[in-house]
């Protein structure tokens, strides 16, 4: 899984640095015609949707996460996302809380340059701080009996890589609604010696290194 993800992301990065080459024009005569609507300048201001609405099927988790790019050439995108997570897991035998911000940076290739419409590659790298602390552990020893105790929180940083697939269309003026589609891989770092990590904000769960994910974002557009 590990090769094939460091596949995709060597593919993107040749996306990413090649520049667009313009198509020969079927008469050699003849030039290509100029296109006929590219992006206008703007900084994009987006909000995740599907955070929010996870509190419906998952009670036990909340976030919000916000997006901010900017189409630095009608090919190029510069995008910065950040967010917070927080999840309170109350089981018979323990209570859980993991609580923490994430952000994740990165650019964007546009390839479908047409008014304020956007399909295009990108690449990510994302930062995750959190803690996570267990204030109620429970259970039962057949020589001990009931034993209790808790976990002060700990603090830790992870960080993973991102590939994205990004769709984005202006429904009205300045308002666009996006589709994100996205692989990620985490990337080595200090694991929780108490328990195995149940969840990173801004990555997921942390049983397997790489995961996908799907976001959906409303947006609004400020002409630059």
């Amino acid at each position: 899984m590990k090769r094939i993800f460091l596949y995709i992301i060597s593919l993107l990065a040749i996306f990413l640095i090649l520049p667009v080459k313009a198509q020969e024009s079927p008469d050699a005569g003849e030039d290509m015609p100029p296109p006929e609507v590219v992006l206008d300048p703007g900084l994009r201001i987006g909000l995740n949707l599907v955070r929010p609405l996870m509190v419906f099927p998952l009670p036990s988790r909340f976030g919000i996460e916000s997006v901010l790019d900017y189409n630095i050439s009608p090919e190029y995108f510069v995008v910065a996302e950040a967010g917070v997570s927080r999840r309170s897991l109350n089981e018979p035998s323990y209570k859980l809380i993991e609580r923490g911000a994430f952000m994740r940076i990165g650019a964007d290739r546009n390839l479908y340059n047409h008014y304020n419409d956007v399909i295009a590659i990108g690449a990510r790298l994302g930062f995750s701080l959190y803690e996570r602390g267990a204030p109620r552990i429970f259970g039962e020893d057949p020589y001990w009996g009931s034993i209790t105790g808790s976990l002060p929180p700990s603090v830790f940083f992870r960080q993973w890589a991102e590939v994205v697939l990004v769709l984005k269309t202006e429904i009205f003026t300045n308002i666009l609604l996006g589709w994100n589609m996205r692989g990620k891989l985490l990337l080595p770092g200090r694991d929780d010696s108490h328990m195995a990590e149940f969840y990173i904000p801004g990555f997921g769960e942390s049983s397997v290194n790489a995961t996908a994910g799907f976001d959906f974002y409303i947006y609004y557009r400020i002409p630059l």
